[in-house]
């Protein structure tokens, strides 16, 4: 198994979707690779979908993740 960085963490597989012309919805630049294999919707496309930069700043904008798991609060 590779591993990426000291923390153990096995690397993430890519996948390549240079074959299906998808665009990052912010930048528009061309995706060609995902963490994931999209899956293409009824209607055509494949959703919203962001580069790895776009993601990024995306994710950074956002703020810090609020209460999530389901403790309502009480932990």
């Amino acid at each position: 198994m590779d591993y990426q960085n000291s923390n153990d963490r096995p690397q993430r597989q890519m996948f390549d979707v240079s074959s299906k012309g998808i665009k990052c919805e912010e930048c528009k630049k061309p995706i060609t690779e995902l963490p994931f294999e999209p899956t293409e919707k009824e209607e055509g496309g494949y959703g919203r979908l962001y580069c790895y930069d776009c993601n990024k700043k995306r994710m950074r904008d956002r703020g810090p993740r609020g209460n999530f798991g389901g403790g309502r609060g009480r932990y």
